[in-house]
């Protein structure tokens, strides 16, 4: 029996580098390979369709020549859409979270996360869910991601998922006004019971015929640059009430206010709001510029 000894040791031997080298060439090697150092392989420049999926919320954007339009019937911001293109080729997987699926929903790659879906004519290049965002320290953070078509999660570093905005509003053109304060020569607001103007001259503003107070002028000016509402409502083709034109050597912007509370403005004719905020800001009394 002691002499076989060594020859039953050697024997469990061989059988143990055996199973080490058929993990190793077949298990392990085949795992390592699926693992995908590229997630995302998009053209932003030659995508014609995205869908973005949320659980409450499903917004497609469709080009339409150099124009996009949101879920077929709005126009849509072309900078909002050409930023989300570009930040879904942010999404970079550093290391591989799981291989299971039981492990989807707590990562919220599963219906709990935002699917994205994007096309290249009739092609889809990019079927991914982006899932749990979570943070590192201070400074670093990660989103966990999934191709819908497979079971690996993995952690996509330094890529937050809320910067891919969900929901129609967000991707709808929300100008509202955009006026270079310095081009102005005159604003003119015109009330159903009264009517005056804002009118520049070399060294001041003038309220009709009188002296305007600068403070107050400068204070309304300054919100002009970019005035901005995402409070949609579909036009209910109410009629005008009042309005204010601003002029410029370049030509005219008028913003509108309709009864039942709607503003419209002819920069942007696609669009109606119901926005009070914006309109307190732009729809100020004479007494206002007087500093009464």
């Amino acid at each position: 029996m002691k002499g076989n000894k060594p020859m039953l040791l050697l024997g469990v031997l061989v059988v143990l580098v055996g199973i080490y080298l058929v993990v190793k060439f077949t298990d392990s090697s085949g795992r390592s390979k699926s693992f995908r150092s590229e997630l995302v392989s998009v053209n932003d420049e030659a995508v014609t369709k995205l869908e973005i999926m949320s659980p409450s919320d499903t917004t497609v954007l469709e080009k339409n020549g150099e124009s996009w339009k949101v879920n077929g019937k709005y126009v849509a911001d072309p900078a909002t859409v050409s930023t989300a293109l570009k930040t879904l080729q942010l999404i970079k997987p550093s290391r591989l979270a799981s291989r299971s699926e039981d492990s989807w929903k707590d990562f919220q790659v599963d219906n709990t996360g935002t699917r994205v879906v994007a096309y290249e004519g009739g092609d889809k290049t990019l079927d991914i869910i982006l899932g749990r965002f979570d943070m590192e320290g201070q400074r670093s953070f990660y989103s966990y991601v999934r191709l819908s078509k497979e079971s690996d999660v993995y952690v996509a570093k330094d890529f937050m998922k809320m910067s891919i905005s969900t929901g129609s509003k967000a991707y709808r053109n929300d100008d509202i006004l955009k006026v270079n304060k310095d081009s102005l020569m005159a604003i003119q607001f015109n009330y159903p019971d009264s009517a005056f103007s804002l009118t520049k001259t070399e060294n001041q503003w003038l309220v009709d015929d009188m002296p305007a107070d600068s403070a107050a002028v400068a204070g309304y000016l300054n919100g002009l640059r970019f005035v901005t509402s995402r409070n949609f409502v579909d036009n209910p083709d109410a009629p005008a009430v009042y309005n204010v034109v601003y002029e410029t050597a370049s030509g005219e912007q008028q913003l509108t206010a309709h009864s039942g509370g709607g503003l419209s403005s002819s920069s942007n004719k696609n669009e109606y709001w119901v926005d009070p905020s914006t309109g307190e800001k732009i729809f100020k009394s004479k007494a206002h510029f007087l500093g009464q």
